[in-house]
């Protein structure tokens, strides 16, 4: 089970005055959660920036909140940051309980190399990039490698249902959605250039040309 911690203080300042917070380098951040009274806290800019940077949405976060005996377990779920400087301006923390299942996405990631690609010249399709999983916060996993070197030949496939997760989690995603399969190599159609001949272009008689056209 991947686990970061994070030491936190409460926090009084609420509404447009945590922009004063941000001036010292703290951010405002709360704690939520199913049976879970909301919890106002702030944390120092530069760690809170670290932590959430390493441990993005699937990685529990043990916060211990000073004047609380217990630390609290937690996954961030969103983390509000600043257009321009991507810099964390304030962060919601989900409290989960140990015993009860949570949902959440996790990535996809492909690895080795397909040989209908690299041998017989096929594109490798990507259909989806991650899935549903559902487990106790202890098996929580942060990715599923998808291994593409057993798809030997142009038209393989990989569906959910040929992921291979870890025990204890129960993808929730439909066993029949595609994941990846390798295409047809791409045929470059080539257009014949057709030379077309200039029209000749009519010129309007002019001058004696002219005249002599009327006395004719």
């Amino acid at each position: 089970m991947a686990q970061v911690e994070l030491i936190a203080e409460p926090r009084s300042v609420t509404g447009k005055k945590v922009r004063f917070l941000r001036r010292k380098g703290i951010i405002p951040a709360n704690i939520f959660g199913h049976n879970v009274s909301s919890r106002a806290i702030q944390v120092d800019a530069r760690v809170l920036q670290k932590v959430t940077s390493s441990a993005g949405t699937n990685t529990l976060i043990s916060i211990k909140v000073a004047t609380e005996a217990e630390p609290r377990m937690v996954l961030a779920r969103r983390a509000q940051r600043d257009a321009t400087s991507d810099a964390v301006l304030h962060v919601d923390f989900y409290q989960v309980a140990m015993t009860e299942k949570i949902r959440l996405s996790v990535p996809l990631v492909f690895e080795g190399e397909a040989p209908g690609v690299v041998e017989q010249g096929g594109v490798l399709f990507h259909n989806i990039d991650a899935v549903e999983i559902a487990c106790l916060p202890k098996d929580l996993i942060q990715r599923i490698t998808v291994d593409v070197s057993e798809l030997k030949a142009i038209g393989d496939a990989v569906h959910v249902r040929d992921l291979k997760a870890s025990p204890g989690v129960e993808v929730l995603t439909e066993p029949e959605e595609l994941v990846a399969k390798v295409l047809p190599p791409e045929k470059e159609e080539v257009e014949e250039a057709v030379e077309v001949a200039p029209a000749e272009a009519e010129v309007a008689p002019t001058g004696k040309e002219a005249k002599a056209e009327g006395e004719a």
